[in-house]
């Protein structure tokens, strides 16, 4: 009857994960977070539209959420032996019911926090490495998205290594997959050349096309006063 158990912890988990921190705080102010900054309903426009101490909550409700029942279920709740996969089973389920939550017409989030908080639940080592790998792909590429979606691609592997458990590796693998379905639009924008880098402002990467504009409208008074001078 193992299935049951499944059946239920998936289940559960989703609706879990469907519970918005960012999205809940900007409903209580008034607004839809996803019609305001990036339109992503996660910590880094909760910080953008609503503040610090927004962004902060945000990114620990998001963490938290996965945190807490990934870590009751892999380390203190007893389950049946043949569903040892449960507490990896529902993080997932959890991560897959931020980015896609029914209550928001399956617009959430990125998932990258719960994501976070599925890894510290199941080892702490493994959250170190995440973190590792996310400032090492953020260094390299300078952007936040492929740095995100590169981690989430690695981390299967790490937690291989460390649980020697192949199913979990594949279950997680299917989670990165989710990430980089959450990130297509970035994807198109870093392959045009027109996706913000790190540490980089938004009016600064739109200054050089301003530059541009404002160099080809002052040049066609000098070339037309060009010609004229000639004829």
């Amino acid at each position: 009857m193992s299935w049951i158990w499944y059946l239920c912890g998936i289940i559960a988990g989703y609706f879990i994960g469907c519970i918005n921190t960012g999205a809940i705080i900007a409903r209580i102010k008034g607004f839809d977070i996803r019609e305001k900054g990036t339109g992503n309903a996660g910590a880094s426009n909760a910080l953008v539209t609503m503040g610090p101490a927004a962004g902060v909550m945000t990114a620990w409700g998001d963490i938290m959420k996965a945190f807490i029942p990934v870590f009751l279920l892999h380390w203190f709740i007893p389950v049946p032996t043949d569903c040892r996969h449960l507490a990896v089973a529902v993080g997932i389920s959890i991560v897959a019911g931020h980015m896609f939550p029914f209550w928001m017409e399956f617009r959430g989030g990125k998932g990258f926090a719960s994501l976070l908080g599925l890894t510290l639940g199941l080892d702490w080592r493994l959250f170190l490495i995440a973190f590792a790998i996310l400032l090492l792909a953020l260094l390299i590429t300078r952007y936040i998205a492929l740095a995100t979606i590169i981690c989430a691609l690695v981390l299967p592997i790490c937690w291989y290594v460390l649980s020697h458990d192949l199913y979990e590796l594949l279950m997680l693998l299917l989670l990165g997959v989710f990430m980089i379905v959450k990130h297509i639009e970035n994807i198109h924008r870093i392959a045009d050349g027109t996706e913000i880098r790190f540490g980089e402002h938004r009016q600064a990467a739109e200054q050089p096309e301003a530059a541009a504009e404002e160099t080809d409208a002052g040049q066609a008074p000098q070339e037309a006063a060009s010609a004229q001078d000639e004829a």
